[in-house]
Parts: C-alpha cells; structure tokens; sequence
C-alpha cells in the first residue's frame, strides 16, 4: 500500500480528519517512530474528547522503552501547538504525545519538556484525503451518491440499526420532556404524542396544542356519547366559534359544545392556528380531528394497550373502520359539500402513526422502565412494517440502497438528516468504510 503527502485542493486540511486517522488508527502501524527516533507502539488511542482540552483523553502507548497514559493532541501542524498558546497551559502537560499532520518545529510544553511527536505524513495510505476531498466537496444529493453502493451490506446493515436506535434516542427525549410536564402520566403523554402525530407534520404543533387544553379525563368522561366527543375536539379546535352553521351536524356540535365549554371551564385554541393551504383535502385538519375523536372513542386507555399488545395486528385493527361521523364522507370542511370519499385513515397514514407513535411509546417506556423487551418490542414493530414511501427513500432507492422493512427506512431519514445534510461523513458508519478502505 502506499503512503503519500497529498494535500486537498482548493481547501485547507481540516484536524477533524486527523482525529479521524488518529481514532481509527488509518495509519501505518509497523515500525513507527517518533520524529525524535523512538519506536512507538500505540495500546490505546484513547477517548475522542470534544469538549474543551486534549483532543484524546486516557490514551496508553509505549514510547522507546516506556509505557505511558496520559492524553493527546493533534494538529495540522507541530507549530500549531504555541499558535493555539498551550505552550502556557499546564492543563497540556500532561500530553503524552503531539499527533501532527507536518512536523515543522520542536514543541515544548508550558513545564519546559520536549513533547514527543508522530508525524502522520509519510505514514497515511493515499487514497484517504482524496476520498474525504471527494466527500467534503461534491456537489451531490449525498456527499457519497456515487461511492454509497460499494459498501458491503453488512456493514451498511450494521449501522442502519445504530441509526435506528439513534433516532429512537432522539426522538423520546421529547417524550420524557413532555411526561416531566404532564408529571409522569403516562396515559395522559401518550394521548397528547398521539394528537401531534395526526398533526402529520403540517399541524403538528396545533394538535398537540388542542390535546392539552382537552384533558383525556374530560374525553373519557363522555366516551359514550360520540357526538359530545367530536364537540368537544372541534369545539376546543376553535373551529365552532362565531359561525352560523347551515348544515344540521355541525349545529348539533355547536349546542353541545357551549354546554360542555361551560361545564368544563374549557378555552379553545386559536381556530387561525390549524393550516389547510398546501394540503390535500383528505388531510385537511377537520378530516384528522374527526378521526382522532373516533380514535378515541374507540380506544381510551391508548398507552396501557400499547404496552399490553405484543402484536402488531392488533395494533393495526385500532384504525380499522374509526367510528368517523358519516358527515365526513361527504364533507371536507364544515358546509362545503363534496364527492363521497373514505373517511378512514390510508394505509401510509396508519404505518405512520404506527411508525412515529406507538413504537416511540413501545421504545421510550423500555428505556424508561430500564426493560428491554419493550424496547425490542419496538424495533420488532418496525421490522414487521414496510418502509416509508417518500421523496427521500425513492431517491436512496435510486442508488441501489433499497430499505424493505420501516426500520431501514427510517434509519435512513436518520442518516440523510443527520450526517448526509450537514456532511459529518467523518461521524458515519458508510463514511467511515468509504474511507478507510480504497475501491480496491
């Protein structure tokens, strides 16, 4: 293999790729030196800190014929250790070594010692910084659109169940939020998560709004009378205030509500806030409130079923013919007539709340808990779903990465968000294969 100097064009050489080198150890590593002569054999490369200090933390190495702990710095160049001014940090003495790119000067630390240097240079196989040029500065809808299918299955498979799991993590840590303020109700977290889920992303925000101002004691209450329910939801939706209705439904959900707004103390939400531009009619939030109230008609106690249920198919059959109002097969919006349409959930919208609910709950309370086999539970759910049908999978689709199961799926949403957009190829599992390893 061989080992040269080449410095990518057009933009200086970044240290985070030498911290890359360093912690996956991309170097040769038989007969190493230290620039003063020393043989170094490295034990451990230490932790990677990104906080303030050391660039690696508790590293072990032998130097000549000692063995040494201690941490690690890296730079582009040896002089860059006094233009950074840890020439006057004791907090940099306890460096063990200087892992630089050039050696271009001998570097004393703040005690006086002379502090042992690597040189990377002549030791860094040829293809890694034109493969993390590559990567850094294609113009691509991934930086690795054109590299992605040369990674063995295995490890793309690997690390699309690290991403899953990352996902899971990030997203629970709303759940835990919001359970801290509905002050460890869990049924109560669970009812609000799911509101916002029917949100669909356009009125996420507003649901959620609308689940909080009704209480799911409030709903429980009058289970078994749907039409105070569906008042209740479109009344504290705003969408029955200061509206003189034609059609008899509505104006049956209008006397209800100003009995029940009384009786509760309730205050709606902001009517402005729900958004019907740029949505299809089926998605209009009058259609999602009315499914959500037959929702809950049906299931009331959603969080305790989730937990007991450990199939799918019984989760499946909560959305199966919701006791949605017949108005709404004739209607998008109050008093505007329209062709017979379904009234119930499509199938992408049932996998959704299926994929970004239930299984959020299943994931969050495992973790809560300190029990795994609820957290198993979730990514089963999700291996048992297909992916997602949307813009991003069609496009991974494209480049021959084609996810079968919603938990490949989503761990690509992961990657394309997380890494992908914002270029922490250095951070991921693929950008670590693309560049370890050359197409050879």
């Amino acid at each position: 293999m061989a080992y040269i100097y080449l410095k990518p064009k057009g933009m200086a050489l970044p240290e985070d790729i030498l911290h890359f080198i360093w912690r996956y150890r991309l170097y040769r590593k038989q007969q190493v030196n230290t620039v003063s002569g020393k043989a170094l054999m490295v034990l451990d490369a230490g932790t990677y800190n990104r906080d303030a200090g050391a660039d690696f933390l508790a590293a072990r190495m032998r130097i000549g014929d000692t063995e040494w702990a201690g941490n690690v710095e890296i730079h582009v160049r040896a002089s860059d250790w006094n233009v950074h001014r840890h020439q006057f940090d004791k907090a940099y003495n306890n460096v063990i070594l200087h892992v630089v790119y050039e050696y271009d000067r001998a570097i004393k630390r703040e005690d006086g010692t002379l502090l042992e240097t690597l040189e990377l240079k002549p030791l860094v196989p040829a293809h890694i910084l034109p493969r993390y040029r590559e990567l850094m500065s294609g113009m691509y809808w991934i930086p690795c659109e054109r590299l992605i299918h040369t990674v063995h299955p295995f490890q793309l498979s690997h690390w699309l169940s690290r991403l899953l799991i990352e996902r899971f993590e990030q997203r629970i840590a709303a759940v835990f939020d919001l359970l801290a303020q509905q002050k460890g109700n869990w049924e109560e977290t669970c009812y609000i998560w799911m509101a916002r889920s029917f949100g669909f992303k356009v009125n996420t925000q507003v649901f959620e709004q609308l689940a909080r101002s009704l209480p799911l004691h409030i709903v429980a209450k009058h289970k078994h009378r749907p039409i105070v329910v569906e008042a209740l939801f479109f009344g504290q939706a705003g969408m029955l205030e200061g509206v003189d209705f034609k059609d008899a439904y509505p104006q049956s959900l209008q006397q209800e509500y100003r009995h029940l707004r009384r009786l509760h103390s309730l205050r709606p939400v902001d009517a402005h806030a729900w958004k019907f531009m740029r949505t299809r009619p089926g998605n209009f939030p009058t259609m999602r409130i009315a499914q959500f109230a037959a929702l809950c008609l049906r299931v009331t106690s959603m969080f305790s079923k989730i937990i007991e249920s450990k199939e799918i198919d019984g989760l499946k059959t909560w959305f199966d013919e919701l006791p949605v109002h017949a108005y709404w097969q004739e209607h998008y919006r109050f008093d505007r007539p329209s062709s017979a349409h379904s009234a119930q959930l499509g199938v992408q919208s049932v996998n959704a709340l299926l994929i970004n609910t239930i299984a959020g709950i299943l994931f969050a309370y495992g973790k809560y808990v300190g029990k795994e086999a609820y957290i198993y539970r979730a990514i089963a759910l999700l291996e048992r779903l297909k992916a997602e049908d949307n813009a991003v999978i069609k496009r991974f689709s494209a480049l021959g990465i084609r996810p079968e199961q919603a938990a490949n799926s989503q761990a690509l949403l992961q990657m394309k968000a997380f890494y992908c957009d914002r270029k922490k190829c250095l951070d991921c599992g693929v950008g670590l294969q693309l560049i370890k390893y050359d197409e050879q």
